[in-house]
């Protein structure tokens, strides 16, 4: 393992404690999911998804190992890798409490070795662990196991919030464990793709709110601190269970960041969004 690996594998197992105990996952992780789930319903079914991999699968937002959670729901099976045993006892935890334990398999890859035959998933992913590995080296693996689709999510480096918790890291003395952000850089990352010989076939900004990005400063639930008691109850924010998406989508405020996000235009969805995503396909498929 080496010391980019070492930081990862470090990040993933230092963050779990403040993981979400629940499906309350609060507003900023909620509104992600939902609007990076719309990306995961449009590539499954144009590109006819039955196969996933995720891997390594990212410590940094809600509850860790579920990203994946709706290509199963849309039929896929699913593996989810991660170099942490800790992190994926607690995945399995919530997926069966979802009831898609049968659409799940969890693969322990201590030594990122990827033990994955080539060509055998339709689609192979991650969400902001691609930039924690130097010089684009996990792309070639990623394509290598890929029978149709790469998808990558990053964080964003143009958001304003990345130079403050630069300076969050630096004050408190703490090494920076976020990756190169070079990585987190939508042209260098097309361009990444392209020399791997991957058409681009979607890419842009994902979760795009007024607030800026907290990395891993778990924020979750300090609102309801402020309120009266039983108010709390009220106030939470859940996209994982059966039905949530939909809850969501009625939900007034989700609505306005829908809004907010599809009026932003370059450069200023690069400066409020929190990520960038992009998929690529191999051997032009469905073109």
């Amino acid at each position: 393992m080496n010391k980019d690996e070492q930081l990862l594998l470090d990040f993933l197992n230092r963050n779990l404690p403040a993981m979400a105990p629940t499906f309350d996952e609060g507003i900023g992780i909620a509104s992600e999911r939902y609007f990076y789930a719309r990306i995961i319903e449009w590539v499954t079914k144009k590109y006819q998804i039955k196969s996933v991999l995720e891997a390594p699968v990212d410590g940094l937002m809600g509850i860790p190992g579920m990203n994946s959670v709706y290509f199963a729901r849309a039929g896929a099976k699913v593996t989810v890798s991660s170099p942490s045993n800790e992190l994926l006892t607690n995945a399995k935890k919530f997926w069966r409490k979802l009831g898609l334990e049968k659409m799940v398999t969890f693969v322990h890859d201590p030594d990122f070795a990827f033990p994955f035959r080539a060509n055998s998933f339709d689609l192979v992913w991650n969400y902001c662990t691609y930039e924690h590995f130097r010089d684009n080296s996990l792309l070639p693996i990623m394509k290598s196991i890929s029978k149709k689709i790469v998808m990558i999510v990053t964080q964003n480096k143009y958001n304003y919030g990345y130079p403050i918790h630069r300076y969050y890291h630096r004050k408190n003395h703490m090494a920076w464990d976020h990756g190169y952000p070079e990585l987190m850089d939508l042209f260098r990352l097309k361009k990444a793709f392209r020399k791997q010989g991957l058409k681009i076939i979607k890419s842009g900004c994902v979760d795009v709110p007024p607030f800026f990005d907290t990395f891993d400063m778990h924020t979750r639930g300090l609102g309801k601190k402020l309120m009266r008691k039983g108010q709390e109850a009220r106030w939470t924010w859940s996209a994982l269970q059966e039905g949530d998406l939909e809850v969501l989508s009625q939900n007034k405020l989700i609505k306005f960041l829908d809004i907010f996000q599809k009026t932003l235009f370059f450069p200023l969805n690069f400066l409020f969004a929190h990520h960038f995503y992009l998929l690529g396909s191999k051997n032009f498929v469905g073109e």
